[in-house]
């Protein structure tokens, strides 16, 4: 049996707003986020989703604020790899969001695209500056889940659901 490459000792998986890396190796648990905040209402489980680049762990999770009026969102938190330290978060909330849907995401050539609802945005992968927000042209989905197909050259986005 082979070992695995040294340059990814850990794998890292995500549900319910616990993000886990564990030991290739052994099997052993490396380091454990819980995710901040609230769940969506109404979604069990908590959407949370992880991609692995470049020494960082970019995890996508689904939240909620508000008690009266309910308003959701998607949070983009980056970890170190090693470590799970937070690197930095940002949030992506759209003006109008009663419930939570899907999103898009593509981590790529040092930036962190999401589309959520009707908002497209950029973060800087490495420091999570925002570099640019703006409507999509397709819309939020109205009463279906819009779940839009982002690509670049030799790479493709993850639904979020």
């Amino acid at each position: 049996m082979n070992a695995p490459h040294p340059s990814s000792p850990l794998l890292v998986t995500a549900f319910n707003g616990l993000v886990a890396a564990y030991d290739r190796m052994n099997g052993s648990t490396a380091w454990t986020f819980p995710v901040p905040g609230k769940s969506v209402p109404g979604m069990r489980p908590r959407p949370t989703h992880v991609e692995v680049r470049d020494g960082r762990v970019f995890v996508f999770a689904g939240g909620s604020d508000g008690v009266l009026k309910k308003r959701v969102f998607l949070d983009v938190h980056v970890l170190d790899y090693e470590s799970g330290r937070p690197l930095w978060t940002q949030r992506v909330a759209p003006a109008h969001a009663p419930n939570f849907t899907s999103a898009s995401v593509l981590v790529e050539d040092g930036q962190v695209i999401v589309a959520y609802q009707d908002v497209l945005v950029a973060f800087a992968a490495d420091s999570g500056r925002p570099q640019w927000t703006r409507t999509s042209e397709h819309g939020d989905g109205g009463s279906y889940s819009l779940q839009l197909q982002m690509g670049i050259h030799g790479a493709r986005a993850r639904v979020v659901t």
